[in-house]
Parts: structure tokens; C-alpha cells; sequence
């Protein structure tokens, strides 16, 4: 048992899942709960009220405790159809897509490319930040990494000192 909170009732697990089985908000259940309970509109005010009684404090009135019994039975029978229940001027609720194989791997390589060019870092005796050769990419891993795929010779970065250091050229 949590040490903080009581756990949430059954009923609120129950008005997800058949919201979800709807393909609907739980903002949008609980009108549709109380449309087909009343046969009118909810008032925008009372619906909201309710709405955050069931947030907050795991209310489900019984219209909504209803409806979503009776979803959860259709669903469990395997004739639930959505259209039925007259949802079609709700917003539907697209699902959260899922992350897959290649995500992770795309993730993964991010981070050892990251890793290789951290190790490639080299800074100038007199500045505090890695500068790459002029005129190149300004990354002296990318410009290494270039050279290697294209069959490039490996570029080499010519001597020079930047303005302001006493190594700079005299005019």
C-alpha cells in the first residue's frame, strides 16, 4: 500500500480503459457519460467540477461508472463499435506512438558519435574552447571522419596564430 496516498478505486482504472477502448479523451467520456445518462448536454461548469473531483480526488459519478461498465462489457464480448455510441463529434485520440528498434539504435549511435568526438578535442595553448582548421568544418572529427569515407588524405591543419597572440604575424 502506498505510505503517501490510498490507492486509486477500480472505477477510475475502469474510465480510462474504456475511454482508451473508445478512442476518446476522459474529458470527452465524462460528457458522453452524462449525455447518455440524461439525454442533454452537461453545463460546462458542472461538467468541469465533476471533472476535477475525478482528477483530484478519484470521484466517478455513477453515470460515467455506467458507461464505462458498459464498454468494458461490450469490449470483453468483442462487439464494442464506437459508432454507437454517438462519438462522432468528439476529438478522436490518436495513441502515443511507440518507441522501436530503430529509435533506440538511432539514440544509441547518437551517443557513441558524441563519445568518438569528445575524444577528438584538442585546444589551442591560449584559448578555452577546440577550434578546427579554417576554412574546414570547424570539427576536427567530422573533418577526420570525411577524409576517411571519401579516400581523402587526412588534411592537415597549417600553422597559424590567431589575431591577438603574440605568435600573430606582424603586417
Amino acid at each position: 500500500m502506498n505510505m503517501m496516498w490510498r490507492p486509486p478505486p477500480a472505477d477510475c482504472g475502469a474510465v480510462a480503459t474504456a475511454a482508451e477502448a473508445l478512442g476518446i479523451g476522459e474529458y470527452d467520456f465524462f460528457r458522453l457519460g452524462f449525455r447518455r445518462w440524461s439525454g442533454r448536454e452537461p453545463d460546462g461548469k458542472a461538467l468541469e467540477r465533476t471533472f476535477v473531483a475525478y482528477m483530484f480526488h478519484q470521484r466517478v459519478p455513477p453515470c460515467v461508472r455506467h458507461l464505462s461498465r458498459e464498454v468494458l462489457k461490450l469490449q470483453g464480448s468483442g462487439t464494442l463499435d464506437p459508432g454507437v455510441f454517438g462519438i462522432a463529434a468528439f476529438e478522436r485520440r490518436q495513441p502515443l506512438p511507440r518507441l522501436g528498434r530503430f529509435s533506440w539504435r538511432l539514440a544509441a549511435g547518437a551517443i557513441v558519435v558524441l563519445f568518438l568526438m569528445s575524444l577528438d578535442v584538442s585546444y589551442m595553448r591560449d584559448r578555452s574552447i577546440p577550434l578546427g582548421c579554417p576554412g574546414a568544418t570547424g570539427s576536427m572529427f567530422f573533418d577526420r571522419l570525411g577524409a576517411f569515407f571519401i579516400g581523402a588524405p587526412e588534411r592537415a591543419c597549417p600553422e597559424f596564430a590567431y589575431p591577438g597572440t603574440e605568435d600573430a604575424p606582424k603586417p
